[in-house]
């Protein structure tokens, strides 16, 4: 149960979260909404690496950091090309887990955790980021894609 509420978790926020980064075309990537806070495309690439580090770690037990940033992904459209190709990654690397692998416990450099609590952790990050860019667009003047909820 706690399985394919985590994978459901995962799908929905990706597709939630996918038409907000896709509105990344048209806006300057550089710009800094926040003065002290990261350009809007660092904000966003933060988000899909940290998505793809989590998945990837659990999986594969490869707990480096991804080189994503904007020295290499210069343009909206490219962030926009590489969210789908990472959201891709993170949906094939969730179907590779059972409900069994939820209780297995991994150490990495951070305290021990098990693959359920990881992943949501994983989840409450990438909201938090989400969240961070849904605001960084207000102070922009552009409206957010919305979210449907249940209620």
């Amino acid at each position: 149960m706690m399985h394919q509420l985590l994978e459901d978790s995962i799908k929905r926020h990706l597709e939630e979260t996918l038409p907000l980064i896709e509105q990344l075309n048209g806006i300057d990537i550089m710009n800094r909404p926040v003065a002290g806070g990261r350009e809007v495309g660092e904000l966003v690439l933060h988000l899909l690496r940290s998505l793809e580090f989590y998945m990837k770690g659990v999986v594969t037990g490869n707990w480096k950091p991804l080189p994503y940033n904007l020295e290499t992904y210069t343009t909206s459209e490219a962030i926009i090309q590489l969210a789908r190709e990472v959201f891709d990654r993170v949906r094939a690397d969730t179907s590779r887990l059972s409900a069994l692998d939820l209780k297995r416990v991994i150490k990495t450099s951070g305290r021990p955790g098990a693959v359920g609590g990881i992943i949501l952790e994983m989840l409450e990050h990438s909201i938090h980021h989400r969240g961070q860019i849904t605001v960084y667009y207000r102070l922009l003047g552009i409206a957010p894609a919305p979210i449907s909820y249940i209620v």
